[in-house]
Formats: C-alpha cells, structure tokens, sequence
C-alpha cells in the first residue's frame, strides 16, 4: 500500500478491513460511506459559495477592526492622560510667572497712567 493511501485512510478513520461479510457490517460500511459522502458535499458547497465565504471574510475583518479600535482608543486615552497631566504639571509652574506679570503690568500701567496726568497737568499748566 502506498504512503498516500496509508494518510488517506488514516484521515478518513478507515483501517485496512476485508470487505464486509454480513448484511450488518455491509449497513455499517454504507453508513459510514454516507456520513463521509455529506461531510465533503458540505465541504465543497462552502467552498462554491464565494457569497457566504465573502460574507464571512467581511466579518472577519469587521472583527478584527473593531479589536484594532479599542486598542487605538485605550491608547489616545493612556496618551491623553499623560498629556493632560504634564499641562497641569506646567501649569502650576507657570501660574506664579503670569501672577507676578499680571502685577508688574499693573504697575507699569499705573506709572504710564501717573506720567500721563503729569504731562497733561504740566501742559494745562503754561
């Protein structure tokens, strides 16, 4: 017996038997020759359904989009957390400097306010 009917065999469960002798093994030996009969109809039916087998591509990759999406989302968010948080860490830093600006413009815009009534004083006053 060749390798190749030894594997095929060994695929469809057959064991090397004499041909059935009573009208039981000869029912049993049909049975199974139906059974393997529709496994490969079944098998070449899908095969010949280019539809169903696209349709099934379709979701296939509608799943494995929607895995990559809640991947990407999990990302942008631990991402944007770091972010958020270096702001504020900066924030705090910078917050002081714009409060002391805020004052020295204050006081500049007072001084320049202080300058102007002068000069408009001392020119009322010639």
């Amino acid at each position: 017996m060749s390798t190749q009917e030894t594997n095929a065999q060994e695929r469809t469960g057959e064991q090397e038997n004499p041909q059935p002798t009573t009208i039981a093994e000869l029912q049993e030996d049909i049975e199974r020759t139906r059974e393997r009969l529709g496994e490969t109809v079944d098998e070449l039916s899908h095969r010949l359904d280019v539809k169903a087998r696209a349709h099934d591509k379709v979701t296939d990759i509608k799943a494995a989009a929607q895995e990559k999406a809640v991947d990407v989302k999990s990302v942008v968010s631990d991402k944007t957390s770091a972010i958020t948080s270096q702001v504020s860490d900066v924030g705090a830093r910078v917050k002081p400097l714009a409060q002391r600006r805020e004052v020295q413009a204050a006081a500049g815009g007072a001084m320049l306010l202080g300058v102007g009534a002068a000069v408009i004083a001392h020119r009322r006053g010639k």
